[in-house]
């Protein structure tokens, strides 16, 4: 049985390493390993790690099947987007699920985590940044209601990719 639950920041480590290999299964075949490499050096580091659980204004769920995390959410507060959505809004940082779960319950329910967490703290948007080639994800939260309504540059080491930013009217 699958349950969502805040980490704890013991897992801090465990939930680095799921996000090093879900971030590889999408992404490697379409990128060279150097800039994987550096992506992974500056922004998957586990000092990078431990900071951002401790980030005020965020949060960090976990997906956990028996005693085995297998996704996780991350909620954070971001100013990126005020132009466009005005200053009530939160940001999905990432929300990753293990390869053999992905499309499934774990999936649903920290997107029902995500959810429940905005609209209980009375945030007028979700919102998120996915890569233009994420076709897979880009679906996903489509379901969810999802719409584009900006793009951005995101440096995967030294190449610079589009996102596209995805909201979401709570």
């Amino acid at each position: 049985m699958i349950r969502i639950r805040k980490a704890k920041f013991e897992e801090v480590l465990a939930v680095r390493q799921l996000a090093i290999e879900v971030y590889t299964d999408t992404f490697a075949t379409q990128n060279t390993k150097a800039n994987m490499d550096a992506f992974f050096t500056e922004s998957y580091s586990i000092e990078k790690f431990n900071s951002e659980f401790n980030e005020p204004d965020s949060v960090l769920y976990v997906a956990v099947d028996d005693l085995k995390i297998i996704g996780f959410l991350r909620l954070r507060r971001h100013n990126e987007v005020d132009g466009q959505l005005g200053k009530n809004h939160i940001e999905l940082q990432r929300l990753y699920i293990h390869r053999d779960y992905q499309g499934g319950e774990a999936s649903r329910l920290l997107m029902e985590e995500a959810l429940n967490y905005a609209k209980q703290r009375n945030f007028e948007w979700l919102w998120l940044g996915v890569w233009e080639k994420n076709f897979r994800a880009q679906k996903f939260y489509a379901r969810w209601g999802f719409e584009k309504f900006s793009e951005h540059i995101f440096h995967m080491g030294e190449d610079p990719q589009t996102d596209w930013l995805l909201k979401l009217k709570l």
